[in-house]
């Protein structure tokens, strides 16, 4: 499977939010975080906001947070926020270099059939889930752990 930049990045920022739920948290400590273009994460946490996923308050103290629950944010509900089109599986699509299929190809019925049951998979699963498969602090060092970050 292969997704966008925004959409990789959208949920790492979600991630972050859920788990620092206290106070808001600005686009350029978020940025700072990932070494990313502050602009970009803006952009990506404008479209969550007007999706009702974040909220977002203004001052010296403001930033952005989650506006319900990880357990009441669906992915899906993420994704459609943004992606303009649907970004699952890259079949028949040439973007990024991915493998052109026409109606002819015999392989295209397996292929519809695997993005749906991952449509259905995003559409039953929350930012909770996200959290909940990632390692917890004190696994350092093993296969999938996050490195930690130095004061800036």
């Amino acid at each position: 499977m292969i997704t966008s930049k925004r959409l990789g990045y959208g949920v790492r920022i979600l991630y972050e939010l859920a788990t620092k739920p206290t106070g808001y948290h600005s686009a350029r400590e978020i940025a700072d975080g990932y070494h990313v273009p502050e602009a970009f994460v803006r952009k990506i946490l404008l479209d969550l906001r007007r999706a009702g996923v974040v909220t977002a308050q203004k001052g010296r103290t403001g930033g952005y947070r989650l506006a319900r629950s990880p357990q009441e944010i669906k992915l899906d509900q993420v994704i459609k926020a943004l992606e303009p089109e649907t970004p699952v599986l890259v079949y028949g699509k040439v973007r990024g270099g991915g493998y052109p299929m026409n109606e002819g190809c015999p392989t295209v019925p397996f292929w519809r059939q695997l993005e749906a049951r991952f449509i259905q998979e995003l559409a039953g699963s929350t930012l909770a889930d996200v959290v909940g498969l990632a390692k917890k602090p004190g696994e350092a060092g093993k296969p999938g752990a996050r490195k930690g970050r130095g004061k800036r």
